[in-house]
């Protein structure tokens, strides 16, 4: 049975008569649930109650068509600059709406395949041990406050 099926088989028994309390226990969801079931099968019908998206209508804070074109058209112009560059030139131009972060251009340039995403982690071979051959062939002093070799007053040790 789909998920569809079940959903109108749940609408059809709370409009038989059947409480949505009874309703939400047997099927193990919460009555607000069949509630909004029951509601959207009302507005739209069998096609109301099929899988919807949960993609955010809006993103508020994504940089709008424009500077992403005028971010496009900057790298084509000139493939040398990065990120930063056009940050700078964009925001000497005059862009239209808020100027795009560094970080903000840097995405725009990889989503649209136009720079290569660089590595985000060290390798193990980067690393630099501290450990030596031998005992003794390495010495580290942790210094807090400075070591005084001699009496800044006086002169002596």
């Amino acid at each position: 049975m789909s998920v569809v099926e079940q959903r109108y088989r749940a609408v059809l028994a709370v409009l038989a008569g059947a409480t949505v309390t009874e309703v939400a226990a047997q099927l193990g969801v919460s009555r607000q649930t069949v509630s909004g079931w029951k509601s959207r099968y009302a507005a739209l019908g069998l096609a109301g109650l099929g899988d919807r998206s949960r993609r955010p209508a809006s993103c508020p804070h994504q940089a709008s068509a424009e500077v992403e074109a005028a971010v496009c058209e900057l790298r084509r112009k000139h493939p040398g600059w990065g990120p930063r560059r056009i940050a700078h030139v964009l925001e000497r131009s005059g862009v239209v709406g808020p100027v795009p972060s560094r970080m903000t251009v840097y995405r725009i340039l990889v989503r649209h395949g136009l720079v290569e995403p660089g590595v985000r982690r060290r390798k193990r071979s980067d690393y630099k041990r501290w450990q030596r051959d031998r005992a003794m062939q390495l010495w580290q002093m942790d210094i807090v406050g400075g070591v005084m070799l001699v009496n800044p007053v006086t002169g002596e040790l």
